[in-house]
């Protein structure tokens, strides 16, 4: 980070120092919203300022039904996704052994964050950087994205949220590490980042398998900042003395990088993990990948009934070696396929938001 023009923020958990100077983008908070397998657009978003660019990330575009057909469960998931005005527009898709026909059912789930380019001044109250992406000119209090988590950790099996975390409501976990032994997935439901091993168990997976040195920063959205612990810092208030930037948490920082996941879909027989890596587009030195799932995938378990073979079907997680990063077979999700007849893997097509590990450690 450069050190000439900008302001040095020490946030309150003592870690590393950020630069803000007029070349960084601030990644703002939208809104998030369920998509489901019959639908094409949803609102009730903040509106996306002019002359910004959306940030969509999903926490999953995937959802599996209870197993009612001996065939296999009934799939709803999102193939793409884009973001204009304050309306998330998408495209869905349903596979069922049973109707071809996509009910009003959950399919999946995104959070969408904006990133402002230069402008003229939008509110009477805040800090501007000319030239810069005017990260600090912020005047509703809900609107800005915070770091309230960041450390290095080591996962075997799980790491749960911190409690104080979860209680602030949406978060966001972006991640960096080198494994490609076992996945990393972020398990929504119980708050928890597991990893995954046991892929020939009857179940599909178990939980286990090390993964050491696991960067992790976590963003929490749409939440009021409470003012820096010593009572010295950068704060700012609007119109209506409401604090809507506080230097007591990092802010979200975003280079223009990303990765570009491409829509597939497999329906072969083999076995085994379905691995094909990507590397970031975009100008990031060490990209963190937000974690969430895009897809799902198979065991290797197979059992035989009545001339069909079935399989445990699994929700993606994600491995990461270097820069490059691939969806990865991960949590069971209790149902199982028929070969062939169910998909040994999709992917959904995602651009994928990276921020840079080189800022936050």
């Amino acid at each position: 980070m450069a050190d000439i023009f900008g302001v040095r923020i020490t946030p309150d958990d003592g870690g590393k120092q950020i630069i803000l100077d007029a070349s960084m983008r601030y990644a703002s908070y939208l809104g998030g919203a369920t998509m489901t397998a019959n639908g094409s657009a949803v609102g009730g978003f903040k509106s996306q300022p002019a002359g910004s660019r959306p940030l969509i990330v999903p926490r999953d575009l995937f959802r599996l039904s209870a197993q009612a057909n001996p065939a296999g469960p009934s799939i709803a998931f999102v193939k793409s996704m884009s973001f204009a005005g304050n309306t998330l527009n998408y495209t869905a898709g349903w596979k069922s052994p049973e109707t071809n026909t996509a009910p009003a059912t959950p399919a999946g789930f995104a959070d969408v964050f904006s990133v402002a380019y230069a402008a003229n001044p939008a509110a009477q109250y805040g800090v501007r950087f000319m030239n810069g992406a005017n990260f600090m000119e912020i005047s509703d209090v809900s609107y800005a994205g915070y770091v309230t988590f960041r450390g290095i950790i080591d996962i075997n099996g799980s790491w749960g949220i911190p409690q104080g975390i979860v209680n602030m409501g949406n978060y966001v976990v972006f991640a960096r590490w080198s494994n490609t032994d076992a996945p990393l997935f972020l398990d929504r439901a119980n708050n928890t980042i597991n990893t995954y091993n046991g892929f020939g168990s009857t179940a599909g997976s178990v939980l286990g398998g090390l993964v050491s040195g696991i960067q992790i920063v976590i963003v929490s959205c749409g939440i009021s900042p409470a003012l820096p612990a010593s009572g010295y810092g950068m704060v700012i208030r609007n119109a209506a003395n409401q604090v809507v930037y506080s230097s007591r948490y990092p802010p979200v920082m975003w280079t223009d990088a990303y990765y570009d996941f491409p829509y597939y879909e497999d329906f072969g027989d083999p076995t085994g993990d379905s691995v094909r890596w990507i590397n970031p587009t975009g100008n990031v030195a060490l990209p963190m990948i937000p974690l969430c799932s895009l897809g799902v995938q198979r065991g290797d378990y197979t059992r035989s009934n009545n001339g069909y073979r079935f399989r445990p079907v699994l929700y993606a997680g994600f491995k990461m070696s270097g820069n490059s990063v691939s969806t990865s077979r991960a949590k069971s999700a209790g149902v199982e396929g028929a070969v062939y007849m169910q998909p040994r893997a999709i992917q959904a097509a995602c651009q994928l938001p990276c921020i840079d590990a080189s800022y936050y450690f």
